[in-house]
């Protein structure tokens, strides 16, 4: 099961470059995509918001594993995406970019936080030490362990933290991603 979500958090990190290059590097083939993921931009965001949700509420619940302080402050930020996405796409209101960009800012930053936690370059508190280590991730794909400090190594070693990084850039890439050049009802160009 974590390798699953691990191979869809690879796959959502690759969509998010494509998203940037096509942003960076214009040409029709780069419009075209952007066009297409702005028309599908609300379902996207909401599968992806859903699909991370259910999946640490499984890890949590069907496999025991115990959030850190740091899981748990990017639960309070990916749970609402997920309520306010899927109630977006009912409405079909693409003005929830600035709330979802927000809650995905701050979840991108405390997830890129926690990555460096786990990786050592930054020690955790004693508050985590205390409670489940931040440091010590409890599933790691396509990576391995250091024996004394416990802490991910090579290259991806995707933990949730990693996979959380993952899924707030995506939800932010979507959600930012430009409106599209042509009018969606009657195929002409947009007057803005």
């Amino acid at each position: 099961m974590h390798d699953i979500a691990a191979v869809l958090s690879i796959i959502a990190a690759v969509g998010v470059v494509l998203m940037v290059l096509a942003r960076l590097i214009p040409s029709v083939t780069s419009v075209r995509f952007l066009d297409l993921l702005y028309r599908w931009q609300l379902a996207l965001t909401a599968l992806v918001a859903v699909s991370s949700t259910l999946g640490s509420i499984t890890f949590s619940e069907h496999f025991g594993w115990i959030p850190c302080r740091f899981c748990w402050y990017q639960r309070t930020m990916m749970f609402p995406i997920a309520v306010i996405m899927v109630v977006a796409l009912i409405r079909r209101d693409r003005a929830v970019k600035w709330y979802g960009t927000a809650l995905a800012s701050i979840g991108l930053l405390l997830s890129g936080y926690h990555i460096l936690i786990e990786r050592g370059v930054i020690g955790e508190s004693k508050e985590c030490l205390a409670t489940t280590p931040c440091a010590v991730p409890n599933l790691i794909s396509f990576g391995g362990r250091d024996e004394i400090t416990l802490q991910p190594t090579g290259f991806p070693a995707i933990t949730l933290a990693v996979m959380a990084f993952c899924g707030f850039a995506a939800i932010l890439a979507l959600l930012l991603t430009p409106e599209s050049l042509e009018d969606e009802q009657d195929g002409e160009p947009s007057e803005g």
